[in-house]
């Protein structure tokens, strides 16, 4: 009961608190570390390949291509090093001098480069990689989208899905382009046949399949990367769905895809991105979440190649920000970033921010000060809960909502099982819980 009273009173006590008006800190604009050399790699989405109007993208600028908008921001020297039909298998066998696998498809993908020719460019591709101050890396599709279809077909004796439905797909994959949304049509053909329920379930067992060269080879290609210029700043882009496109015809108007198609597709481009969100804390890259990016069948229109580019802007680390025991890779850093440059949160004298150190009350009402002046200080030095930090946080949002509200209280029921209400929060846990209601 004491327990239970003590939280209504902090309740009480932060309603009070908030009653006065708060507006949070506005992040001035990022400056950017100085970046001279750009090196673009991955696939036909890197190359800014379109659907609509064939451009050849293969070892070249495209305009208007992600690649393009970020190098221009940066004011790099952007080095295009894409090419539509890179799977990891190819980028592997570029980099290494003992990595020669068996596959009959080696550099076959590709339209217009032949693989001899490939071949003479590995050692101008190591030295641009080598020199790099900045290479984004965007690859991984071909490795499972472009033989997801070619699987499919390879499951039916396991009888998850009808014979006609196999000769449909079978019978589409003879006349599939490069242009082609592959799921998006196999998700057709399964509606056509009434065959979406054994679908769902061979999914799984094709995607574990189809993936299994990608999810073999991603720490591989990542290392050689790194063996080649440990210091270079590594963007890895995110795959995603082709939920929203346009058309031809109308090229300005979005549609979203039916709902079907929109959830097998993602349910596939989720298990892709773990692959590269699983390793980031390895490495130390940097992971960018593209959902929402505008295809128009399943390479960005203009608008979805500006969006990439600003995603990837997003995640670059603020030159403003020097503290050092926090990784670009960290799931913590964009909000301890925000709070460090925007004075709410401070570093140490040997600049680390020690994010695992318990906050404070005397640390915690400073913090809350600077968004509401008429917050008392405290000389306690009791560590703050973090039931407390979500509460502050909470009520000193400008945007807060019932839901948010919720939350708190579905937390604080949660927490009473557990019995960890009042338990210690952090420095980094007060950073990420008060960014979640501002960013």
């Amino acid at each position: 009961m004491k327990t239970l009273k003590r939280t209504l009173a902090v309740i009480l006590a932060l309603i009070l608190i908030s009653s006065s008006s708060v507006c949070f800190a506005a992040d001035s604009e990022k400056v950017y570390h100085k970046y001279d050399k750009y090196v673009l790699l991955g696939d036909s989405i890197a190359s800014g390949y379109t659907d609509f109007a064939y451009r050849n993208t293969e070892f070249t600028f495209a305009p208007d291509s992600y690649s393009d908008f970020l190098a221009q921001d940066l004011g790099a020297e952007l080095v295009p090093l894409a090419c539509p039909g890179f799977r990891t298998l190819e980028m592997r066998y570029i980099f290494e001098d003992d990595y020669r696998p068996n596959d009959k498809y080696l550099f076959n993908a590709i339209p217009n480069t032949p693989g001899w020719m490939i071949e003479l460019m590995i050692p101008d591709i190591r030295r641009e990689v080598s020199e790099a101050d900045i290479i984004t890396l965007g690859i991984g599709g071909n490795d499972w989208g472009a033989y997801l279809g070619w699987v499919m077909t390879e499951i039916q004796d396991s009888n998850k899905l009808p014979d006609e439905f196999v000769e449909e797909l079978r019978n589409y994959l003879t006349t599939a382009s490069f242009d082609d949304n592959i799921i998006a049509e196999i998700v057709d053909i399964a509606h056509k046949m009434n065959a979406i329920d054994e679908l769902i379930e061979a999914i799984p067992e094709a995607v574990m399949y189809g993936f299994g060269t990608y999810k073999e080879n991603w720490d591989y290609l990542i290392q050689d990367i790194y063996d080649l210029n440990p210091d270079v700043t590594l963007v890895v882009v995110g795959m995603y769905s082709s939920k929203y496109s346009t058309t031809k015809e109308a090229p300005d108007v979005v549609v979203e895809s039916e709902p079907l198609k929109a959830y097998v597709e993602q349910m596939i481009i989720d298990y892709a991105n773990q692959t590269m969100i699983a390793s980031k804390e390895k490495f130390g890259y940097i992971y960018v979440d593209t959902a929402g990016t505008i295809v128009e069948v399943s390479h960005p229109n203009v608008a979805g190649n500006r969006y990439i580019a600003d995603r990837i802007l997003e995640a670059l680390p603020d030159a403003r920000f020097d503290l050092t025991d926090i990784n670009a890779s960290s799931d913590d850093y964009k909000a301890v970033e925000y709070m460090y440059i925007n004075g709410l949160m401070d570093g140490t004298a040997d600049k680390k921010f020690n994010g695992d150190a318990a906050m404070t009350k005397a640390d915690f009402t400073a913090f809350i000060s600077n968004f509401n002046a008429s917050y008392p200080a405290s000389t306690s030095t009791k560590a703050v809960s973090l039931l407390e930090v979500k509460l502050a946080a909470f009520f000193t949002a400008e945007n807060k909502t019932i839901n948010d509200l919720f939350n708190i209280f579905k937390f604080i029921a949660q927490s009473f099982k557990t019995n960890t209400v009042f338990a210690p929060a952090t420095k980094t846990q007060v950073a990420a819980e008060f960014y979640s209601y501002i960013k």
